[in-house]
């Protein structure tokens, strides 16, 4: 119970500002408690003090625990002065939760003075776990430095190693690792390895891997990896891309490659894919309908106002009712009866968002027509409001 008091008489005073956060007990009772946006705040308020006691904790504490808490904290609230600290951490620490914990830690940092000291943890160690958060960080840190050991390490007998490295190749973003990362696609055992290499693909973002990616789409059943491999062909964005994605859609029961194909061929946005949005804005799922909205308004498909008019009209969800209002201010529909539909949705309308929404879209189509306002063309229409 005395922790607790003396933690919210603690809390207080950062929050009201009357006295600075100044102890190493105050802040060891900080991370004991968990008060993790806490300590961020007293990192901002007084850094250097913060700082030092952080180190010492992180260091020198008898529960491994706060120690790990300490870590944690340096790494988020981007203490570039402990990189020399967390190596030694990383590379010395006898326990693997610290040294997976200083590895992550260096990635939040986002300095690049922490990828030397990444690259040799993971030419050194020994345990997967840590491997998994050092690729991890490098990844986050773009360390184009560590390109050929993390390439090495696609050979690597353990599945989630490949997988997690794999995802750190696409983060990078290096064209190098494509032809390694094809291969991965096609051979590797584990499906959720393969379709991490179809997302690396994706974010690498060099339109060679197409072929691949479609070949994949259409032949590998492994789970998961039609999501991944659609969502790549998304990113990008090839026409020849389109075919084979509505194809797969049209056989496919699975929401979650449903979802991702909607998400590719509206990134895509080439036209022979309207009328599947179409037929997709009754798809039981909420996600395939919002893509498909957005996808009509995105593409300007003047063929789907009236259907969109009906999913802002009946459509259960929120979310898709405010997309479809937006998707028809996109297509800046003329007609009279539209603008009536629009007037008398409004009207029963309960959201306040999709409600703005709707406002928002009269507005575009009267400022299109060359109306002053909204106000104008209800009553040039001979509309009520």
């Amino acid at each position: 119970m005395r922790n607790c008091v003396l933690t919210d008489i603690i809390i207080s005073l950062l929050i009201h500002g009357d006295e600075n956060l100044t102890t190493k007990d105050e802040i060891r009772l900080l991370l004991l408690n968990k008060k993790e946006n806490e300590l961020l705040d007293s990192l901002d308020k007084e850094k250097e003090d913060v700082q030092g006691f952080l180190l010492e904790i992180a260091g020198n504490d008898s529960d491994w625990k706060i120690r790990k808490d300490a870590i944690k904290i340096l790494g988020k609230g981007k203490v570039t002065q402990s990189i020399k600290f967390l190596h030694e951490i990383l590379l010395k620490d006898h326990l693997t939760v610290l040294r997976k914990n200083a590895a992550k830690a260096l990635g939040n940092i986002g300095d690049p003075n922490a990828i030397p000291s990444l690259i040799e943890a993971l030419k050194t160690s020994k345990d997967p776990s840590i491997v998994i958060e050092v690729a991890s960080s490098l990844g986050m840190l773009k360390a184009t430095q560590a390109l050929d050991d993390l390439l090495k390490m696609l050979n690597n007998k353990d599945g989630e190693i490949r997988e997690n490295v794999a995802q750190a190749l696409g983060m990078i973003g290096d064209s190098k690792a494509i032809d390694p990362l094809l291969k991965i696609m096609k051979d590797d055992q584990e499906a959720w390895v393969r379709g991490q290499a179809a997302e690396a693909l994706g974010l690498i973002g060099d339109k060679r891997a197409v072929p691949n990616l479609i070949f994949t789409l259409e032949n590998d059943n492994g789970i998961g990896v039609s999501v991944k491999t659609a969502t790549a062909l998304g990113r990008l964005k090839d026409s020849t891309a389109v075919e084979p994605l509505i194809n797969f859609l049209q056989k496919s029961q699975n929401v979650e490659s449903r979802r991702a194909i909607a998400y590719a061929l509206g990134e895509i946005g080439d036209k022979r894919a309207a009328e599947v949005f179409l037929e997709l804005l009754g798809d039981e799922d909420e996600t395939v309908r919002y893509w498909s909205c957005l996808s009509l308004g995105f593409m300007q498909y003047k063929k789907a106002a009236n259907t969109l008019l009906d999913v802002l009209k009946e459509d259960e969800s929120v979310r898709v009712r405010k997309t479809a209002a937006l998707s028809v201010g996109q297509l800046v529909p003329k007609t009279k009866k539209c603008v009536q539909i629009l007037l008398e949705t409004l009207e029963t309308e309960s959201n306040f968002e999709v409600q703005e929404k709707i406002k928002n879209t009269l507005e575009r189509i009267a400022k299109n027509q060359g109306y002053k306002n909204e106000k104008e063309m209800i009553k040039e229409m001979g509309l009520k409001k």
